[in-house]
């Protein structure tokens, strides 16, 4: 049977990150061809020291970890910060990863659930290369995919993205129609974070979304790019 616990703070110990850490080294995906030297084509690998460093910033910041278990077995989590914009708690989903033997089983959104229960987000934002990632952030905390038929973001984006604590999110480069007019390259929202992970399993799957015949409002992600998503909550 399969849990979900949600944790905060010092609630995450070392060893929750040394398990989100193997999951993230183990499922997350490869290297990209831009990527120069031995990396190329290997598998995306962290260190919990780095996964700290990189998704969890300091006070007064609050991090969450949700996990989800088969018996004893991790077999997916979201990690998340929370922080104060303009008087309304704001959430970004700083990563997400499930084992590749339990996708397609709605694992994701049932993790992205769990972490806004009980809590009163402003809104929640996320960065990732993946549109199944996406796609059940949009499922879990908005009206779902197949609801968003024109790509449309808050007019306070640019200051919401500035304002998080967490480094890659405030240091990313905003592209696309959504934030400039004269853009024609078929860019709609995404992020340039320099992250050069292979888009090949994220084009395979943003291929079965539009056999479905689900329409792709995000628009094309060039490399090092990530979508960037932003549900926000009235």
């Amino acid at each position: 049977m399969i849990s979900f616990t949600k944790h905060e703070g010092a609630e995450i110990t070392n060893d929750m990150m040394h398990g989100i850490a193997t999951l993230f080294s183990e499922n997350y995906g490869i290297w990209g061809t831009a990527v120069e030297g031995r990396r190329q084509g290997q598998r995306v690998r962290s260190s919990p020291a780095r996964l700290k460093s990189d998704c969890l910033p300091e006070a007064p910041a609050r991090n969450f970890l949700v996990q989800a278990k088969d018996a004893d077995v991790l077999i997916g989590h979201v990690l998340a910060t929370r922080w104060a914009f303009e008087g309304l708690d704001m959430c970004w989903i700083t990563q997400l990863c499930i084992c590749k033997r339990y996708r397609n089983q709605g694992l994701a959104t049932k993790l992205l659930a769990k972490l806004s229960e009980h809590d009163n987000d402003g809104g929640y934002g996320i960065l990732s290369s993946h549109p199944f990632a996406v796609s059940a952030t949009l499922r879990a905390l908005g009206g779902g995919l197949d609801q968003v038929k024109e790509c449309t973001i808050s007019p306070r984006i640019r200051d919401i993205v500035a304002s998080c604590p967490v480094n890659y999110v405030r240091t990313a480069k905003l592209r696309g129609s959504l934030f400039d007019s004269e853009v024609t390259d078929g860019t709609v929202s995404c992020a340039d974070t320099g992250f050069f992970v292979d888009h090949a399993e994220s084009d395979t799957a943003l291929d079965e979304i539009q056999r479905k015949g689900i329409e792709w409002p995000f628009g094309r992600l060039p490399e090092g790019h990530e979508f960037l998503v932003f549900i926000e909550r009235s």
